[in-house]
């Protein structure tokens, strides 16, 4: 069975050189949110911290950059965010948002939280990385 959620909305804007990931992790905090799932976010960065596909760390990416997409579920105790950046020639690229990108003018994000779901990660013998496992909140079996 798939458990399921009806979910509410929070919206935040960050400031110029505040990190996306931070200000995240702060909303999870302070709404106690046992799963959440990123809606949408529009904006620029002046640094992005990324960890790019089959790479150990992450890479520092200095300039103007458009945020075409940020996707992903944070839980409590870790999230699993994907960040696509345009630079200004149109170039995209993009990998796991790390902490340390900074916002140049604005960042616009929705979050949806789902108080009938729990997130957390565990690891799995396909991937061999702690992948998402969800669960129904306490009292929502």
């Amino acid at each position: 069975m798939v458990p399921l959620s009806s979910g509410r909305y929070a919206t935040i804007r960050l400031r110029p050189g505040e990190d996306p990931l931070a200000a995240l992790r702060a909303l999870q905090r302070r709404t106690g949110a046992p799963a959440m799932a990123l809606v949408t976010c529009v904006g620029s960065l002046t640094r992005a911290m990324i960890r790019h596909a089959n790479r150990p760390g992450g890479t520092c990416h200095q300039g103007h950059f458009e945020i075409t997409a940020l996707t992903g579920t944070i839980d409590p105790a870790g999230q699993h965010l994907h960040l696509t950046i345009a630079d200004g020639e149109g170039r995209a690229f993009g990998g796991h948002l790390l902490p340390g990108s900074a916002v140049h003018t604005t960042a616009e994000i929705v979050v949806l939280i789902l108080d009938d779901l729990t997130f957390s990660r565990a690891p799995c013998p396909l991937s061999g990385h702690d992948e998402l496992v969800i669960r129904p909140a306490a009292g929502q079996e």
